[in-house]
């Protein structure tokens, strides 16, 4: 996936143009907008709805079905598929295959999204007594009980 463009209020933009002292030593031609994308080096738009995301893109599938080599220039492909009407994407070695473009839109600023609250208390015997492996793979020290995936012998 690449970054593609950034939407940002005008008050985040303003923010960042103070912080960053991205002002310092540009000609007093150039705007903050400008200095901003030549900083980042993508697009950046200013706008007062759906602001603060980070749009990107990503090509599906990126490996090549039949040799299994990973698309080079991305963002080149991209835009290649998005400028034609044909969804066809060439892999390095010359394979041709259908592909699709995905777009996603990441919030800048995740403080309120919220993580899944963990097992504090077994479920099975009530015990406390709870080890934790991962935020959500957790086992209980007293009984058999556990939430883990079961791999099964093949």
């Amino acid at each position: 996936m690449i970054p593609a463009e950034i939407v940002l209020s005008p008050e985040t933009h303003q923010k960042i143009v103070e912080q960053s002292n991205l002002l310092q030593g540009l000609e007093s031609k150039k705007d903050p907008v400008s200095a901003l994308k030549g900083a980042f080096s993508i697009p950046i738009t200013i706008r007062e709805e759906n602001t603060d995301i980070i749009v990107v893109k990503g090509l599906y599938p990126n490996l090549c079905p039949v040799c299994g080599r990973r698309i080079p220039f991305l963002r080149e492909m991209i835009e290649r598929i998005e400028s034609r009407s044909v969804k066809r994407i060439r892999c390095p070695l010359g394979h041709r295959y259908e592909g699709e473009i995905k777009v996603y839109y990441l919030n800048i600023f995740q403080e309120n999204q919220s993580e899944p609250e963990a097992v504090q208390v077994c479920p099975q015997c009530g015990s406390e007594n709870v080890q934790k492996l991962s935020q959500t793979d957790i086992f209980c020290l007293d009984c058999e009980w556990d939430n883990l995936k079961h791999i099964h012998d093949s």
